[in-house]
């Protein structure tokens, strides 16, 4: 049982910073394993610890990186790229589970499903219109440090993926209830705005007929003059 428990947490947290940076996090899996620093994968993806393949995610790491930090690229190349990062997300989600096909299985399916909802939430926390450059470069950078420090705190202490995601939900929670108070105010502004329209409106209809002379009085007039020639 604990066995599941310590091998849900690194499906989780591998693949939810597979999300936001998916070389980067094969490219740590990678490293790990290829140094043999205590963490081992399962012989499904025993490639990871090839050199080649380590240096592949390398390029693709800086790569991802460096057009995250340019404003107009990030979120074209999340959009591009997320097919990618739901398949990143799968194999770093299975390939340290060390229960054989069933546990590939699940952890494949759980890392691509918290791949998606990571991304998801990095796309909806991301501002859409910033006042400089340099603002999405440190956030990006900031991602950058997190998804590093994240996978081998998530390798070397599993319970640390837990946490990621618990962090993440956080931050769409706090996302979503931000939004949803926004348009709660832009909704009870704009309904005051038509109530106030309509009230000046039928304040003008209503004055062309308080000012008018009633017609009673104008014949009136008009009679005593006659009978008076």
């Amino acid at each position: 049982m604990t066995a599941w428990v310590l091998a849900i947490g690194r499906m989780l947290g591998l693949g939810s910073i597979a999300g936001i940076r998916p070389s980067l996090t094969l490219a740590v899996i990678g490293v790990v394993g290829y140094f043999d620093w205590g963490i081992e994968t399962n012989s499904t993806f025993s490639w990871l610890h090839h050199w080649l393949a380590i240096g592949i995610f390398v390029v693709l790491a800086i790569l991802e990186s460096t057009f995250d930090k340019i404003s107009k690229l990030d979120r074209l190349q999340d959009r591009l790229i997320m097919p990618y990062r739901l398949v990143i997300g799968a194999i770093a989600g299975a390939a340290t589970v060390p229960f054989g096909w069933k546990g590939v299985v699940i952890g494949a399916a759980v890392g691509a499903g918290a791949a998606w909802f990571s991304q998801y939430t990095k796309h909806l926390s991301r501002p859409k219109s910033v006042p400089s450059e340099a603002v999405v470069a440190l956030i990006s950078a900031a991602e950058d440090l997190g998804a590093f420090l994240g996978s081998v705190l998530v390798l070397a202490v599993p319970y640390v993926g837990y946490a990621y995601v618990g962090v993440t939900g956080f931050i769409y929670w706090r996302v979503r209830d931000r939004r949803r108070s926004r348009y709660k105010k832009m909704r009870r502004t704009a309904a005051r705005a038509s109530e106030a329209e309509a009230r000046r409106l039928k304040k003008l209809g209503a004055a062309p007929e308080e000012k008018a002379p009633p017609a009673s009085g104008s014949s009136g007039a008009d009679g005593g003059d006659a009978d008076g020639r």
